[in-house]
């Protein structure tokens, strides 16, 4: 009864959500598009990199809170920004990572993952890297 107890906290407590992929038809493949939570100390900005020309920044997430597998990664999944024309949505965002708050965001698997299963979708990160989904040129934040 106790080890049930403790099961039923934890479970209560932190919630285990199915990732939730949508598969959007591409010009040449299918594109995997998902939201995911940043949460404070489950994220760092890599202010090395920074805020770059066209919106480009990085962000590191240890592999242990990512939702998709990445076995050939040994320590951080890198989310990075493609390059735009358009900047302010993107440093709008960057400035809101720089606080360290809790962000969900909208982040595409392609074009370094392999599907794993069809239905529902399970994916696997062939390398250490995710893209933040763009769209007509700038950061699209819906799926």
């Amino acid at each position: 009864m106790k080890h049930f107890l403790i099961i039923l906290f934890f479970w209560i407590a932190f919630p285990l959500q199915a990732l939730e992929i949508t598969v959007n038809p591409g010009k040449y493949s299918k594109y995997y598009h998902f939201q995911y939570e940043l949460r404070p100390g489950h994220y760092e900005i890599n202010k090395k990199y920074g805020f770059n020309a066209g919106g480009q920044f990085e962000v590191f997430v240890p592999k242990e809170y990512f939702p998709i597998s990445a076995p050939n990664c040994n320590k951080n999944i890198i989310i990075r920004m493609p390059y735009s024309k358009k900047e302010t949505t993107k440093k709008a965002l960057y400035d809101k990572l720089l606080q360290n708050k809790s962000v969900t965001v909208t982040l595409e698997a392609n074009p370094y993952v392999t599907v794993i299963q069809e239905k529902p979708v399970k994916l696997q990160l062939q390398y250490c890297n995710v893209f933040f989904r763009q769209r007509a040129g700038d950061y699209y934040d819906q799926l």
